[in-house]
């Protein structure tokens, strides 16, 4: 995965699942830790990213989680700024360096090492696999999301165009290993 760098803000959407919403919600808590953590050091380059980038990502995927109700059909729109998806790639890439066990992201696996195992019952790279999974629905980029989008927004009764459109992001969530 890459980020898309740069870019207007756009609509996206979010699936309902219960295993997306857990993904959203653990990588958002940890987020909010290391962002936490790297404002307290007052030591930008500590974690590889700047507490603020922590921050952002943090509210960002926060704000993914909202639902309870985990039909596949319960498709959400969410207005995402392209600033703060970049964020969540930063945080991406912070994760990655501290998973490749370097002298610079020693400090950040550290500070996760006890907390996703005894919290949330993971490690490092099944938590940058929750990250990956976030990033692939965030960066989603079909006509078919374009028009349920536009469905969705506009409050339109169901069609068979909105089905198909449905249908056919579910099934790229569904090839990115998300399940919905």
């Amino acid at each position: 995965m890459s980020s898309s760098h740069a870019g207007p803000d756009r609509p996206v959407l979010l699936p309902s699942g219960l295993a997306w919403n857990t993904d959203a919600r653990v990588v958002g808590e940890v987020l909010e830790i290391v962002g936490a953590a790297a404002a307290r050091c007052l030591d930008d380059s500590r974690y590889l990213a700047p507490a603020l980038t922590w921050q952002v990502a943090a509210e960002l995927v926060s704000d993914c989680v909202v639902t309870t109700d985990y039909r596949p059909e319960n498709v959400r729109a969410l207005c995402l700024p392209a600033f703060a998806l970049e964020a969540v790639w930063a945080c991406h890439a912070a994760l990655v360096q501290a998973a490749e066990g370097d002298d610079d992201g020693e400090r950040l696996a550290g500070l996760l090492s006890y907390y996703l195992d005894g919290v949330h019952g993971i490690y490092l790279r099944g938590l940058i696999g929750a990250v990956e999974r976030v990033l692939a629905v965030l960066s989603l980029d079909l006509p078919a999301a374009r028009t349920l989008v536009t469905h969705l927004v506009l409050n339109s009764k169901a069609s068979p165009e909105s089905g198909a459109a449905r249908d056919e992001v579910l099934a790229a969530w569904r090839r990115a290993g998300i399940a919905c």
